[in-house]
């Protein structure tokens, strides 16, 4: 007997200790993230990269999934592996394509002033040549200000917009600021990634070197110079006021480049417009909080069937 009497008393000391890691009300602690549910900011795409000849320029894309089309727009100063964390799990759902805009990436990089209808016609253009109708674009940064301006210059082929991070909001001009690019050289691209970054701890020695690297043989340093020479002034209240399909806008609470303020504000001003809000990450969020960048996206999409409803919301923890 008293060996069933010891078990009992084992069994209950187990129970309630597995009662008291749960918390009172039975929810589980969160943990500290492993090392595999850190971002890998070095990840690449492992998607086939494909080329396209548009208004007769070579241009680079990846693509993946069935379904609606979801156009993926990279900042200016990186290219489409900026969405190796992302493009698969939005590809289990939806047709995806991360485009190399013309004078980035692996794409063509004529000697041409480019202004954002340059970008925009050429994503037209992409989609007509794909023999696609419309499809939902999305950026970060720059390319979140593209996904705005589709939606102004080509109505009929816009199906939504994402725009995460972008500083060409109303009423704020940080149009000389960039995320992870910087001056070029390790220390340079070093300062641009922590400004970038919330997590201090991401910005390894492997990681600067890997984006200097990156700089160096990006031969982008043209299109970046001649388009923030003649950058655009930041959207107006009347010109957001025009859009008419279904936007979501993604920010960072800890944003030091673009605060939330800012997100707030682009949201408020687009009729219905959404505002997804990350914890604990800065200027890129697609790259800083995948799982929750992921997650926002997919939510979105599946709503946005209907009418957008204009709420804010807060970033699930994962």
């Amino acid at each position: 007997m008293r060996w069933k009497v010891y078990f009992m008393e084992a069994l209950l000391l187990c129970l309630l200790t597995a009662g008291l890691a749960s918390g009172a009300r039975g929810q589980p602690l969160k943990q500290a993230p492993t090392e595999s549910q850190r971002p890998n900011l070095l990840l690449k795409l492992t998607t086939t990269q494909k080329t396209i000849q548009i208004f007769g320029q070579r241009i680079v894309y990846y693509e993946a999934g069935r379904g609606k089309t979801l156009v993926l727009l990279a900042n200016l100063g990186w290219d489409s592996h900026m969405w190796a964390q992302n493009l698969p799990a939005l590809a289990r759902n939806y047709h995806v394509i991360a485009v190399d805009l013309i004078g980035t990436g692996g794409s063509a990089k004529p000697h041409i002033d480019y202004k954002m209808d340059t970008w925009t016609d050429f994503i037209a253009e992409f989609l007509r040549v794909k023999g696609i109708r419309r499809a939902t674009i999305m950026g970060a940064v720059m390319g979140g200000a593209l996904a705005v301006q589709f939606a102004l210059d080509h109505p009929e082929m816009s199906e939504g917009l994402v725009c995460a991070a972008s500083n060409s909001g109303p009423g704020h001009d940080a149009a000389k600021q960039s995320a992870g690019g910087g001056w070029p050289s390790l220390a340079g691209v070093k300062r641009g990634l922590m400004a970038a970054l919330h997590d201090k701890s991401l910005v390894t020695a492997e990681l600067v070197r890997s984006r200097f690297e990156y700089r160096l043989r990006a031969d982008d340093g043209y299109t970046i110079e001649r388009h923030l020479s003649d950058h655009r002034a930041p959207y107006s209240v009347q010109e957001l006021s025009g859009i008419r399909v279904p936007a979501l806008f993604v920010w960072c609470r800890q944003d030091q480049i673009t605060p939330l303020k800012w997100g707030e504000d682009f949201a408020a001003a687009v009729p219905g417009a959404n505002l997804a809000v990350i914890d604990g990450c800065g200027h890129l969020p697609n790259l800083e909080k995948p799982g929750e960048f992921n997650q926002a996206i997919i939510n979105f999409l599946e709503k946005s069937s209907g009418a957008p409803d204009g709420k804010i919301v807060n970033a699930p923890d994962r």
